[in-house]
């Protein structure tokens, strides 16, 4: 009975040290992750206060305020809602986009099926609505997507031309739609989903890739050309993605970013997650979390995850924007993975959203200038209002805090 007693206590001991290891080790991987994010995100900032003379002014306060992220954190921005007669939510819709994001995909109105349903007859005005609205908000769009590989996602016309027919279309189109949007969109996923379908290549052949990048060129010389895809950060097809980007260059396809989607039905494998950026960084081209959406039933669970493709995102020096792919569950492609529900209450995942965005990565600083009237301080990279009050007198400026920091001088 003793040594059961024994063996029973060594036993629970040992299950206490495995879960207090495994806490120590999510705790250090959290760690790191924050460190990496501060690194790469924040940069230093000095302030110098003077009075009229030009003389260093002590004990200033300094108050320190952000106003915008420069780090594009977007969203997929639903046709209906800037129709001409938009449905009711469509106030709500574009308010609680501006107060989430800086930075913007058309969903579905830039698609071929959208822009030409019938041949011959392609018409921008709603891609065109969409942009305007987000140019007004001074967001940067990108521009999805000029194809799709997928077969189903492409207009029924199409798919009865000859190949000599496919292939004219497919210039024309490139052509037209960079060149109406040339200097207002200046980034394209080209052809969406390669390693999903074989639409445009089983019928034109591989090389038609090549063509399709450098048509778009032709329509606008600056644009920058993405392939984009899915199951990479879940790691099931990561290998093929490197090989097929690394076959792509290799025939002198001008590929100028990678875009990754990453639409989860289950809890995500950070593991995964962080080889998949780690490998992909091997190309030296802009990395871009496209396409975000968590549909999971428990919702702390999808907060949860949401939260680790953020981070992990985040604290990548090769990602430079992530977008949602959606938010409210009244239009969302997958309700369950809106952030808002259908009554427009929020989620707990829009709540971890926000805490993300704007407390954890979001700078307020206060603070007193030394004897030389100089403070010092870090902060994440984006527009600023700096205040400055020191003898009965007050200065406000904005400014932008750009990568390497910057120094900024007022005299009271």
């Amino acid at each position: 009975m003793l040594k059961l007693l024994r063996y029973l206590l060594l036993l629970c001991l040992s299950a206490g040290l495995v879960l207090a290891c495994a806490r120590q080790s999510a705790t250090s991987a959290t760690d790191a992750l924050t460190a990496r994010i501060e690194q790469i995100r924040q940069a230093p900032l000095t302030v110098v206060v003077e009075d009229a003379q030009g003389r260093g002014i002590a004990n200033a306060s300094i108050m320190l305020s952000q106003q915008t992220h420069t780090f594009p954190f977007g969203v997929a921005l639903d046709t209906a809602m800037f129709a001409p007669s938009p449905p009711a939510a469509a106030n709500w819709y574009r308010d609680t986009a501006r107060q989430n994001f800086n930075a913007a995909v058309h969903e579905n109105a830039l698609k071929w099926y959208d822009l030409e349903p019938e041949q011959g007859k392609l018409d921008f005005t709603m891609a065109d609505r969409i942009l305007a609205w987000s140019e007004a908000q001074g967001w940067p769009m990108r521009g999805h997507t000029l194809f799709w590989e997928v077969e189903q996602f492409n207009p029924a016309w199409l798919k009865t031309l000859t190949p000599e027919q496919l292939r004219s279309a497919v210039k024309t189109h490139a052509i037209a739609v960079c060149r109406h949007y040339r200097g207002r969109i200046n980034e394209f996923d080209v052809n969406n989903e390669m390693l999903h379908g074989n639409f445009f290549r089983s019928r034109l052949g591989d090389g038609i890739v090549k063509e399709m990048f450098e048509w778009c060129h032709e329509g606008n010389p600056k644009a920058v050309l993405y392939v984009n895809d899915y199951g990479i950060i879940e790691g099931d097809r990561l290998d093929d993605y490197v090989q097929q980007i690394r076959t792509l260059l290799n025939q002198g396809v001008p590929i100028g970013g990678i875009g990754i989607q990453a639409h989860l039905e289950y809890p995500l494998d950070a593991a995964k997650m962080q080889r998949a950026l780690d490998t992909l960084a091997q190309f030296n081209l802009p990395l871009k979390i496209t396409e975000v959406s968590v549909s999971l039933a428990d919702e702390e669970q999808q907060a949860q995850t949401l939260r680790q493709i953020y981070r992990i995102a985040f604290a990548h020096p090769a990602v430079k924007e992530i977008l949602l792919w959606g938010f409210w569950e009244g239009n969302h492609w997958r309700p369950q993975a809106a952030l808002y529900r259908r009554d427009f209450s929020p989620k707990s995942a829009a709540r971890t959203y926000r805490q993300l965005l704007f407390q954890d990565w979001w700078t307020t600083l206060s603070g007193k200038t030394n004897q030389a009237g100089h403070w010092q301080g870090r902060g994440y990279l984006g527009r600023y209002r700096l205040t400055v009050t020191a003898k009965g007198k007050t200065a406000s400026q904005e400014f932008v805090l750009p990568e390497g920091g910057t120094t900024l001088s007022l005299r009271l």
